[in-house]
């Protein structure tokens, strides 16, 4: 029930499902909804965003998969926390992927002379 392990240098298709985790309004809901407590039951978290708790359970998922969100269980309750580690590490590696390149600038500056 916990979550995965971050890999240092995620691969694209990691980058896809975490991305992929956070293109849902409704998850952008559940993620600034968690961004506010240290963590929280799936039945309160349904009561606080106004999603049937199997719907939740779905989105959950998602979120889990996509590296965005963490859950552990104690006794039949379910807890879910912000993974802020793994979003910062997504957020970084992101920022490595799209830096300029010295070769990149390169082409720029012949394609800016043509």
């Amino acid at each position: 029930m916990g979550s995965l392990p971050l890999l240092l240098n995620p691969s694209l298709r990691e980058f896809r499902g975490h991305y992929q985790a956070l293109a849902s309004v409704t998850r952008l809901r559940i993620v600034q909804f968690l961004a506010g407590v240290p963590e929280i039951t799936v039945l309160e978290l349904a009561d606080a965003v106004d999603i049937s708790q199997p719907r939740l359970s779905w989105h959950l998922r998602m979120l889990r998969r996509g590296q965005v969100v963490r859950a552990h269980r104690v006794g039949r309750a379910v807890y879910y926390s912000l993974n802020r580690e793994g979003l910062n590490a997504f957020h970084r590696e992101l920022t490595t992927l799209i830096a300029p390149r010295p070769r990149v600038r390169a082409l720029q500056h012949e394609w800016s002379e043509v």
